[in-house]
């Protein structure tokens, strides 16, 4: 379903750029490239608009503050950040359509690869935003237990998924991740040790009166 919505939107916006670079297609390159980048970003601030009020009238931003979520995004609006990731990426897509007007293969090639990097990172920041929201939310619902070690056990589970997105949104910019994978399987391997030694010790400890009055038993049988 992510797919289907990401292929259309691309194809929207290659559509409207291609319409739009139509129209400046008489006009010399140069000029047309600025008039494009101008157009790109009032389009983007308009599709902004738009999705702040879709968010805000979805009633995002109240849903953030009732689960005391927004500690996890720094304390911004949903609404607004999500707006502004859109703004910035309908206008990279302009952008890079207004590069390839210049019929300078240098800088086709230079601005090109920038732009498809900024793009990669716009990606990667959607994942890891996600995964902050996703995260404290889960961790708010253990914290909400009876469990002894709620505190523990959310702030575990936090950072997991945290480290998790992170390491998402690398591999999606296109960084090596094998070093912080490997990371993350040894410090789980750790704590999972550390969990069931923690475990038995509790376990031996609330069973020490039991285990007193067994060994007695044994005693006066033999």
């Amino acid at each position: 379903m992510v797919d289907f919505f990401s292929s259309a939107i691309d194809a929207s916006l290659a559509a409207l750029v291609a319409m739009v670079s139509a129209g400046f297609s008489a006009l010399p390159s140069v000029f047309s490239a600025i008039i494009l980048i101008v157009v790109g970003y009032i389009v983007g601030w308009i599709v902004k608009q738009v999705v702040v009020r879709l968010l805000k009238s979805a009633h995002f931003d109240d849903f953030m503050s009732e689960q005391h979520l927004g500690e996890s995004i720094w304390n911004k609006k949903l609404s607004n950040l999500a707006g502004s990731i859109v703004k910035w990426y309908v206008f990279f897509v302009f952008l890079k359509q207004a590069v390839e007007l210049v019929q300078l293969a240098t800088i086709n090639e230079v601005l090109g690869f920038w732009i498809n990097f900024a793009l990669l990172i716009i990606a990667a920041l959607v994942v890891i935003i996600t995964g902050l929201i996703v995260a404290r939310y889960v961790r708010n619902v253990i914290e909400l237990s009876q469990s002894s070690i709620r505190k523990i056990a959310g702030l575990v589970v936090e950072v997991t998924i945290v480290y998790i997105s992170v390491v998402m949104g690398i591999r999606i910019i296109g960084l090596p991740t094998g070093m912080l994978e490997s990371a993350f399987l040894i410090a789980f391997a750790g704590f999972i040790l550390a969990l069931s030694v923690a475990i038995g010790l509790s376990f031996g400890l609330a069973l020490k009166d039991e285990a007193k009055i067994i060994v007695k038993e044994v005693k006066k049988r033999n």
